[in-house]
């Protein structure tokens, strides 16, 4: 939401500084019957009360959307059955190579993240060529990389992380 100014309203916060984010409303909307089918056609009468709160609903949206598509029991199949074929990438191991970036002495290690957009500036780069970015990082030693592949406030997709870990043979990529 912007406030009379054009600019973004703060999210708001409780007494001790913390951010407030209602959940949505997941029920809202009126009850219909048709013959023995009843369904709920939702209706947008809530209304977020700042930017961050908008975003989380939509993300909420999204996730329940997946869930309704693929419900964490095939997930888990389906990840199970992944892990045994030959011909599926396994995964690689993220916290080994950033302990060892570390050291022993607990050195502070850097993990770049790759995103096309910010939700509030909009796109960061003009050409966004994730490979060649992927191939930068790991040349410059980046133990591992964040690859941002939601789509609501950063616009990635899950197909940036198999371009991500096809770029690059060491680093690993989530």
């Amino acid at each position: 939401e912007d406030d009379e100014e054009g600019q973004a309203e703060a999210a708001p916060r409780s007494d001790d500084g913390e951010l407030v984010v209602r959940r949505r409303e997941i029920h809202s909307g009126r009850a219909m019957s048709v013959s023995t089918v009843e369904w709920s056609v939702a209706e947008k009468t809530a209304k977020p009360s700042s930017a961050l709160e908008g975003y989380m609903w939509e993300k909420e949206t999204q996730v329940d959307r997946l869930r309704e598509r693929i419900p964490l029991a095939l997930l888990l199949s389906q990840t199970k059955a992944a892990m045994v074929d030959p011909t599926k990438p396994k995964p690689r191991d993220w916290i080994g190579p950033v302990k060892r970036a570390a050291g022993e002495d607990g050195n502070f290690v850097i993990i770049p993240e790759c995103k096309r957009m910010e939700p509030v500036t909009g796109s960061l780069r003009k050409r966004y060529d994730l490979s060649k970015l992927v191939k930068q990082l790991t040349a410059a030693g980046a133990p591992a990389i964040s690859v941002n592949s939601d789509g609501v406030l950063f616009g990635g997709t899950m197909e940036d992380i198999t371009k991500a870990r096809e770029a690059s043979n060491s680093a690993a990529v989530a």
